[in-house]
């Protein structure tokens, strides 16, 4: 089943911000994603943190350490949304975010 957002978050040694980046993206107003967070091998508790929310939308994918980048491609990979949103691990998104974002985007055929 086909979701309308996949949001790709690339996980490495933000333990400090990680929760509250997961947590702003469950607290969307918006709620039909996918929450891909990708571990590009991080070595401190980041990823302990992402396993204790408990939503079948978060996939956690595992990678060995290839950068931001790579990271990012991984989880395009993966995704499975009409569209893809990147957070960063140690940023948040206002609980109105992916709900303004989409409704531009449908009403906005021609953006590519």
């Amino acid at each position: 089943q086909m979701v309308t957002v996949s949001v790709i978050v690339p996980v490495y040694k933000v333990e400090k911000y990680i929760a509250t980046a997961v947590q702003s993206v469950l607290s969307q107003t918006y709620q039909d994603f996918e929450l891909l967070i990708i571990d590009d091998g991080s070595p401190d508790k980041s990823i302990d943190i992402c396993k204790h929310f408990s939503d079948s939308r978060i996939k956690i994918l595992h990678q060995e350490n290839r950068g931001l980048a790579a990271a990012r491609n991984t989880g395009i990979r993966h995704a499975k949304g009409k569209y893809i949103a990147f957070l960063d691990g140690d940023d948040l998104w206002l609980p109105q975010k992916l709900e303004k974002h989409i409704a531009h985007l449908d009403n906005s055929p021609t953006v590519g």
